[in-house]
C-alpha cells in the first residue's frame, strides 16, 4: 500500500501513516532511499543518533557499525559512485557513539543498568523499545557489543531489581494508561455494557493509545472489563431507580383511584377499568413500562392488604373490649347462681332454675357473649354440688361400717333407718334434706348393686360346683369302668371326694348321677376337675 507519510508525535517520536489509516514505527520500504534498500536486502539497517550520527546495525546477528557494511562482488549497488559519495557527505558522522570503548562484562554491568536507570527504564518497556531507543542515542548501549542477549538479561535483572519507588512510578504509569483508555472508551460511542473484548478490538484497533501502548494486552482487555462491568452497573442501578420510582408512582396512582376500603375494587374490575392498555393515563406514564402485570397486581394486594390489617387492628381492638365486657358480665351471673345456691343441688336440672333467673339482668346481660354460657355456669356449679355429695356419700359408707350398720329386708326400712343414723351423727348435721336424700339413695343402690354381685357370684360358684362333679363321674366311670346301677352303691363310691361333698344339695347330686351318660369311647385323657388357668371363686362378703 503506498501514499505513506512520516509524522512526529508529541513525545517528539517518527511514525508513518498512510492514506488507510494505518500507522507503524518503523520506516514503510516504499520510502526506502536506494542504499537503505540495499542494505535491507542484507539484512542491515541505519540508524541516527540524537545529534544526527549515522550507524548501521544487522537485524540478524546485532552486529552494529559506523561504516556502510561492506557486500560481496557482484552484488555491489549499481548505483554511480558519485551518488554514494554523496549520501555518505549527508550521513557523515561525528557521533560520540564511534568513541565508546567496550568493556568485560561484569565492569559493563553497572554501566548498562545505570543508563536503563537514567532513562526512567520500567516494565512497560520491552527489550526491543530499548534497542530501538537507547543504542542510539547512548554510547553506553555499546559498553559491551554484540551480545544482545547479555543486554536482555541485564533488562531482566534490572527489573527485578528496582526500587519501591519505581515500582510506585510504574504503578503510576499503568494508572495514567487505565485512566486515558477508558477516557477513550468513553467518547468511543460504539462501546456499550453488552459489547465483548473482541468487537471492542476491532473497534478501538486504530486508536494510538492502544495500537502503540507497549502496555500488556492482559492490562488492557482488564481494563476493558471494568469498564463494562461499571456500564453493566450503572445501567443495573439506574433500572433500578427506575423501577422504584415507577413502583412509588403506581402505589399514588392506585391509592387515588382506591383511596379507602368503601371504594376497594376487585382485580377484573381495576384492570378492565385503570389498567395497562385499557386506560390512557396508564399508558402515558414513561415509566410504567418497566413493570409487569405481575408488579402492578402486587402492589394491587400489598393494598388490600392494608385493608385487611386495618380491620384486623380494629377487630382486635373491639375484642378486647368485649373480652372485658363478657368477663363482667359472667361474674355477674356467677354472683346470681350465688343467691341461688339453696336451690341448687347435685341433682338440680337447668329447667329447675331457669324459671327463677329467666328475667334477671345478670342472665341476660350474658347472653350471645364469648366464652362460657349461662348453662355452662350452672351445669359448673351442678357438678360442684355432686363432687361434695359424693365426698359425703364416701364418709356415709365409712361410718355405717364403722358403727356395723344391719341392713334390713325392706327399701323402705333402710331408708328410715339410714335418715335416723345420719340424723343423729355429728358429721352431717349441716346436710338438708334434699343432699341428704341423695346420699341415701346412693348408698341403697350401692347397696343393691353388691347384693346383686353376690347373687351373680353365688349362681356361678354353684355351677362351678355342678361342673366339678360331672368331670368326677366321667373320671371315675369311664370306660372301661362301669357306672353303678343305683344312686345308693355310687354314693358310697363317691363320698370321700371334695367334688361330692363340696356340691351340698343331694337332690341336685342325684339328678347330675341320673343325667350322666357313660362315653362308648375314651377319645382323650379325662380332663382335670381343676382349670390351672381360672382361679376359685368366693363368695362377695359386704363390708356391713
Amino acid at each position: 500500500m503506498g501514499d505513506w507519510n512520516e509524522a512526529t508525535d508529541p513525545e517528539g517520536r517518527v511514525y508513518y501513516y498512510n492514506t488507510s489509516g494505518e500507522t507503524s514505527w518503523e520506516k514503510p520500504r516504499e520510502l526506502y532511499t536506494d542504499l537503505e534498500l540495499k542494505l535491507d536486502q542484507h539484512g542491515w539497517k541505519a540508524g541516527k543518533t540524537d545529534d544526527g550520527k549515522v550507524y548501521y546495525y544487522n537485524t540478524s546477528t546485532g552486529e552494529s557499525k559506523w561504516e556502510i557494511p561492506t557486500f560481496p562482488e557482484g552484488q555491489k549497488t549499481s548505483e554511480s559512485s558519485e551518488p554514494i559519495s554523496d549520501m555518505q557527505k549527508s550521513y557523515e558522522n561525528k557521533s560520540l557513539l564511534l568513541q565508546v570503548s567496550t568493556k568485560p562484562k561484569q565492569e559493563a554491568e553497572k554501566t548498562f543498568i545505570s543508563m536503563l536507570e537514567e532513562h526512567g527504564i520500567d516494565s512497560t518497556w520491552s527489550f526491543n523499545k530499548i534497542i530501538s531507543e537507547l543504542s542510539s542515542t547512548d554510547p553506553r548501549y555499546w559498553c559491551v557489543d554484540d551480545d544482545p542477549l547479555w543486554k536482555r538479561q541485564m533488562f531482566e535483572k534490572y527489573l527485578s531489581n528496582r526500587t519501591e519507588d519505581q515500582l510506585l512510578k510504574e504503578h503510576s504509569a499503568v494508572n495514567k494508561f487505565k485512566t486515558a483508555f477508558v477516557e477513550m472508551l468513553k467518547q468511543n460511542k460504539e462501546i456499550h455494557y453488552y459489547t465483548r473484548w473482541v468487537t471492542a478490538k476491532r473497534i478501538i484497533a486504530n486508536e494510538p493509545i492502544y495500537k502503540h501502548s507497549v502496555v500488556s494486552e492482559k492490562i488492557k482487555r482488564q481494563t476493558f472489563s471494568d469498564y463494562v462491568e461499571a456500564l453493566r452497573q450503572e445501567r443495573s442501578n439506574l433500572r433500578t431507580e427506575n423501577r422504584e420510582q415507577a413502583l412509588l408512582e403506581l402505589r399514588e396512582y392506585l391509592e387515588e383511584i382506591i383511596p379507602g376500603r368503601s371504594a376497594l375494587l376487585s382485580w377484573h374490575d381495576l384492570s378492565n377499568k385503570y389498567l395497562f392498555e385499557n386506560n390512557s393515563r396508564f399508558m402515558s406514564n414513561k415509566h410504567f413500562v418497566l413493570l409487569t402485570k405481575e408488579d402492578v397486581l402486587k402492589v394491587y394486594i400489598s393494598i388490600v392488604e392494608k385493608f385487611a390489617t386495618q380491620i384486623e387492628q380494629e377487630i382486635t381492638k373491639y375484642q378486647a373490649v368485649n373480652y372485658t365486657k363478657d368477663r363482667i358480665a359472667r361474674d355477674n351471673f356467677k354472683q346470681l347462681l350465688k343467691e341461688f345456691d339453696h336451690d341448687i343441688h347435685s341433682n338440680t336440672k337447668w329447667e329447675d332454675i331457669y324459671p327463677l333467673i329467666k328475667s334477671d339482668e345478670r342472665f341476660l346481660s350474658l347472653l350471645g357473649r364469648d366464652g362460657s354460657s349461662p348453662l355452662d355456669l350452672f351445669l359448673d356449679v351442678v357438678e360442684d354440688k355432686a363432687i361434695t355429695v359424693n365426698a359425703q356419700k364416701s364418709i356415709a359408707h365409712q361410718f355405717l361400717i364403722d358403727t356395723k350398720f344391719q341392713w334390713l329386708e325392706d327399701d323402705e326400712s333402710n331408708i328410715l333407718a339410714l335418715k335416723n343414723v345420719l340424723g343423729n351423727s355429728e358429721q352431717f348435721k349441716g346436710i338438708d334434706d334434699v343432699d341428704q336424700n341423695t346420699i341415701i339413695t346412693k348408698l341403697l343402690t350401692d347397696y343393691h348393686k353388691k347384693l346383686s354381685e353376690q347373687a351373680q357370684l353365688t349362681l356361678r360358684l354353684e355351677e362351678q360346683k355342678k361342673r366339678y362333679f360331672t368331670l368326677l363321674l366321667q373320671r371315675l366311670y369311664s370306660p372301661p369302668r362301669t357306672k353303678p346301677e343305683t344312686w345308693t352303691m355310687a354314693v358310697e363310691q363317691l363320698k370321700d371326694f371334695p367334688e361330692f361333698n363340696d356340691l351340698k344339695d343331694d337332690e341336685v347330686r342325684r339328678e347330675i348321677f341320673e343325667g350322666f351318660q357313660v362315653p362308648s369311647e375314651i377319645s382323650g385323657p379325662p380332663p382335670s376337675t381343676v382349670n390351672p388357668k381360672k382361679r376359685a371363686l368366693a363368695p362377695v362378703e359386704l363390708d356391713y
